[in-house]
C-alpha cells in the first residue's frame, strides 16, 4: 500500500469532486428531463474533462477510471434502477479516454525540446 500512496494522493481531489457530482444526482427527480440531461451529457463531460486534466498532470493511472465507475454505484442503488449500471462503465470508459488523451499531450509537452518550463 505504501508504494501506491504517491499515486493515490494526487487522485483524491478528483475523486472527491466526482463523488460530489454523482451525489447531486439523487437530488434530481428521475422522471424529469434534467435528470436525463445530467446523466447523458453533464456527468460524461465532467468525467472526460477531469480525467483529461488528471492525465495531463499525472499520466495514466489504471485505477482512476475504475474508481469513477465504483463511485457511481451508490447513486444507482439509491434512486436509479439496475439498468443504469451500464452508465458506471460508460463513465469509467470516458474517464479512461480523457486520461489517455491528457497523458499523450503531457508526453508531447515533455518530449518537446523547445518547451519552456
Amino acid at each position: 500500500m505504501k508504494k501506491n500512496l504517491p499515486l493515490l494522493i494526487p487522485v483524491l481531489p478528483y475523486l472527491i469532486m466526482t463523488s460530489l457530482i454523482f451525489f447531486i444526482l439523487p437530488t434530481l427527480d428521475p422522471n424529469s428531463r434534467y435528470f436525463s440531461f445530467f446523466m447523458i451529457l453533464i456527468i460524461p463531460a465532467y468525467c472526460f474533462v477531469s480525467a483529461f486534466l488528471y492525465g495531463l498532470k499525472n499520466g495514466v493511472v489504471w485505477f482512476y477510471p475504475i474508481f469513477i465507475g465504483i463511485i457511481f454505484l451508490p447513486a444507482i442503488f439509491l434512486i436509479i434502477n439496475m439498468k443504469a449500471l451500464l452508465y458506471g462503465g460508460i463513465y469509467g470508459a470516458v474517464a479512461l479516454l480523457g486520461m489517455y488523451l491528457g497523458s499523450i499531450l503531457k508526453k508531447r509537452k515533455d518530449d518537446d525540446p523547445g518547451s519552456a518550463e
